[in-house]
């Protein structure tokens, strides 16, 4: 979920808006709290997006749907922010397309865009020019010694920025716990290639959809082994469609089939690209691997290419597709077992390395990752000599001047949880824990007079087991009405408040439960 800001004077801007994924209570997706952010009224005035990835560009719609303010995004993630604000039905953003080499001037901040390597395509860091010095922001990035079409490197620019002195470089962590250098992307499409040409059936490659590059190749591969590709899923048609739209892809349309055409081709013809290879419920890969899709089926002796790593967290999802795919009788390919099937979006230590030499900063920050990720990466900076380092946490603020570098306080942080596309407030988060938890459990009343009228009912789910539950409700029911009876209440709200108290009470003392409980008043007041 990156979202970082860098303040100076009356100016701030944020630099990305990502989304997690999450099934956390029931949410899909969980997204940084902007309450500080959007306090900065019009002092924020814009939201760098470094490159497309949804933890990058996923909450966009949610902030904007409460602060409008100008979004600078290089071409491929512009497309994908489009299509975002379009979903939420958003008009009216300011929306500008921003590439690699691009400048601006916002307040007393200078904006210069550079290339990287990475699994999306124009994927972006960026040089910032501040009254202190120099600051450069990676964004996530690899260095490829041999990178493929489309993937730009610039160097020679971060050089000359270096020449002139880096004040302090925020960089990318997340494969600090990595040796040596990353794959390459070269090597995953030969991979593919392999395992593809000696697969006799069908082939499914699963991928990261937005990864244009890798698409590419097995879109390549297909036409060279005389396979017509299936584009499954969402993601991968929509990625599919926008790296065309940019020239990322040459055109394949001669080469597709729809999901309804696979069974007519002779098995060793069909190569299929689907989304879903972090397992995600309701996704194409998923779908195939339950053999519950509408259109397409997998038979045994077709083949399962993971061209992909397991996302932590993940590994339970990606395990169950494996296993269910596997007892069918097919054959799995996964990067545990070959790791060449994928190369990673993430430079690894030696890459790491190579950017602190390239910049030389004055200071280092590690960002994008955990908290064990930085620290090792941080640990590169200090080899490195780099005299000036600090390990932020989220809502840390930390004060860049000329000569130093210290965290001077923190502002509040949390998690936003979006369940279909409306947040969750923390009642109905708390709501929801408490029944995950411990169940719920419902007294109905009955109300009138400011009095309890009948004898109450008692209704739980996920607090007894079911040879149990009719009596426990019923001993829960009969206490509430000893304890209600007689007494009057000047709203039904005090009733409720009783009634609560009174249960809860019971199921502490009684059974040590403390389930989420609700009251039902029907009746007159």
């Amino acid at each position: 979920m990156n979202c970082a800001a860098l303040v100076c004077g009356d100016t701030a801007i944020a630099i990305d808006c990502g989304v997690g994924f999450t099934d956390e209570d029931g949410a899909e997706l969980v997204h940084p709290n902007f309450d500080w952010l959007r306090a900065q009224g019009k002092n924020l005035r814009a939201i760098l997006i470094t490159h497309g990835h949804e933890d990058h560009i996923g909450a966009l719609p949610y902030f904007l749907e409460k602060v409008r303010v100008p979004v600078y995004a290089p071409p491929y993630a512009a497309t994908l922010i489009e299509d975002r604000l379009a979903e939420h039905r958003l008009e009216g953003i300011d929306l500008r397309v921003s590439p690699a080499g691009s400048r601006e001037q916002i307040g007393p901040i200078g904006v210069e865009r550079f290339s990287v390597h990475h699994s999306i395509a124009d994927a972006t860091g960026l040089i910032l020019d501040t009254p202190v010095g120099t600051v450069v922001h990676t964004g996530d990035f690899k260095i490829e010694s041999d990178p493929c079409e489309g993937q730009r490197f610039d160097r020679t620019r971060l050089e000359e920025v270096a020449n002139e002195g880096v004040r302090l470089l925020l960089s990318d962590s997340t494969g600090a716990e990595v040796d040596g250098r990353s794959r390459l992307e070269r090597d995953a499409e030969a991979a593919l290639r392999k395992w593809i040409a000696r697969s006799p059936n069908r082939v499914v490659v699963a991928t990261f959809s937005s990864n244009s590059f890798r698409l590419r190749a097995a879109l390549r591969i297909a036409r060279e082994r005389g396979r017509k590709v299936c584009l499954l899923g969402r993601s991968v048609n929509k990625h599919t469609q926008t790296a065309r739209a940019l020239g990322l892809i040459p055109p394949v349309d001669s080469l597709l089939i729809a999901p309804e055409d696979v069974d007519a081709l002779p098995p060793d013809e069909v190569l299929i690209l689907a989304g879903g290879s972090q397992g995600e419920h309701g996704s194409a890969l998923t779908r195939l691997a339950r053999d519950d899709h509408s259109r397409v089926h997998l038979e045994a002796g077709d083949t399962v290419i993971l061209s992909s790593r397991i996302i932590p967290g993940n590994e339970l999802a990606v395990l169950d597709i494996i296993n269910r795919l596997e007892r069918r009788g097919l054959e799995v390919v996964t990067r545990a077992e070959h790791p060449e099937v994928h190369a990673s979006g993430h430079g690894s230590r030696e890459e790491q390395r190579t950017m602190i030499r390239i910049l030389r900063p004055k200071a280092f920050v590690p960002v994008h990752g955990t908290h064990h990720h930085r620290r090792r990466h941080l640990e590169l900076a200090v080899e490195e000599g780099i005299a000036q380092t600090k390990l932020i946490e989220n809502g840390s603020v930390l004060e860049v001047t000329r000569d130093a570098l210290r965290i001077v306080d923190r502002v509040a942080t949390g998690r936003v949880y979006i369940d279909g596309m409306q947040s969750l407030s923390q009642e109905v988060v708390a709501e929801r824990r408490a029944m995950g938890s411990a169940g719920v459990l419902t007294v109905l009343l009955s109300f009138k007079a400011g009095r309890l009228r009948h004898f109450p009912r008692v209704v739980s789910r996920g607090v007894f087991d079911v040879a149990d539950r009719t009596r426990a409700e019923r001993k829960i029911a009969e206490h509430a009405r000893d304890r209600l009876k007689g007494r009057r209440f000047a709203s039904r709200e005090e009733l409720e408040e009783a009634a609560i108290e009174v249960a809860r009470r019971f199921l502490v003392h009684n059974h040590r439960k403390r389930p989420l409980i609700t009251v039902d008043v029907n009746g007159e007041s």
